[in-house]
């Protein structure tokens, strides 16, 4: 596939990614005033009407187990290095991540967190036989599917949540995405305050089948976060990811990142939104390429949520 055809396939996986993001708010701007639910602290879904606190609801989207519906699109810029490629070559990954929480009964909550990536990843076409260096190309497409399903009790201050999470083998080649279909276990611990939100987010998969032509897996990612939440509906805030790939050598093994970031709340249209733009360091990381720096930027457009009263109740 030539260079020019990747672009445009990258293009049109863009604007299909857009369109659904605007078709969302769209919906969000014909039903805003339908807004309510839960009002709990650990759960607390956006209070009804235009007074609705901009403040309380941005600490809201900061809690991974928190009953607001929403749709984040994180757009995240890679910096990668290491002995394969003295240079810097990027990465960019678009992950859209429709949030719809789900009321089982009045102390119990389903969550749902799909992550469907859109990515723009650097690979090695091969070795130049005259100089012996590789040879780097780029590729674009949708990457594997991730899908993570917590359970969580309503328990005011606190952020608890646990169930399985799965990797869904959806890349179209390997350069995309790892071939396998892969399940494991996560939970979701913290607390949350007046003014603080933090915690910790871990997930783990193995892989327990998919082609043959890919390595096994067994992979960690775990997410820290933590918001210190400011007047006018701002907000410093982190949330990095830690990878760990079990299976690697030891200098190849771990990604450590640092990160701090600063957003806001606002209403755009009617529509409830936060964005956060933050920055993160690798000071620990794989040794041959692996990332370096990232710049990420989020956009979450909060929805009326359409299921109001519990399931079971």
């Amino acid at each position: 596939m030539g260079q020019s055809s990747k672009c445009s396939r990258i293009f049109r996986l863009s604007v299909i990614a857009l369109v659904i993001m605007l078709t969302a708010v769209t919906t969000a701007l014909a039903q805003a005033s339908g807004m309510g639910g839960s009002k709990s602290e650990s759960h607390g879904a956006a209070p009804r009407g235009k007074g609705q606190d901009l403040g309380e609801l941005g600490k809201q989207l900061n809690n991974p187990v928190s009953s607001v519906w929403n749709i984040t699109t994180q757009s995240n810029m890679y910096f990668y290095k290491g002995d394969l490629s003295p240079a810097y070559r990027g990465q960019f990954v678009f992950n859209f991540q429709p949030v719809m929480p789900i009321p089982l009964t009045q102390n119990w909550t389903l969550i749902p967190r799909p992550v469907i990536p859109i990515l723009s990843n650097p690979y090695i076409r091969g070795v130049n036989p005259a100089t012996g260096s590789l040879e780097w190309s780029r590729t674009g497409g949708f990457g594997d599917i991730v899908l993570v399903t917590l359970l969580s009790p309503n328990i005011p201050g606190v952020i608890l949540g646990f169930g399985p999470t799965f990797i869904f083998p959806t890349a179209p080649t390997h350069d995309l995405g790892q071939g396998k279909f892969q399940i494991g276990p996560s939970v979701v611990l913290g607390f949350m305050n007046k003014k603080w939100v933090g915690g910790i987010f871990p997930q783990h998969w193995w892989s327990v089948a998919g082609s043959r032509a890919t390595p096994v897996t067994s992979q960690t990612n775990i997410q820290y976060f933590l918001a210190r939440m400011l007047p006018g509906a701002w907000q410093i805030s982190m949330s990095p990811n830690i990878l760990i790939d079990w299976r690697a050598d030891g200098r190849n093994q771990v990604t450590f990142p640092l990160g701090l970031g600063v957003g806001r709340t606002f209403r755009l249209g009617g529509v409830p939104i936060q964005s956060i733009l933050q920055f993160q360091w690798m000071p620990v990381h794989p040794d041959d390429f692996g990332q370096r720096f990232n710049i990420r930027f989020n956009f979450v457009p909060v929805l009326p949520n359409l299921i109001k009263k519990p399931i079971f109740e």
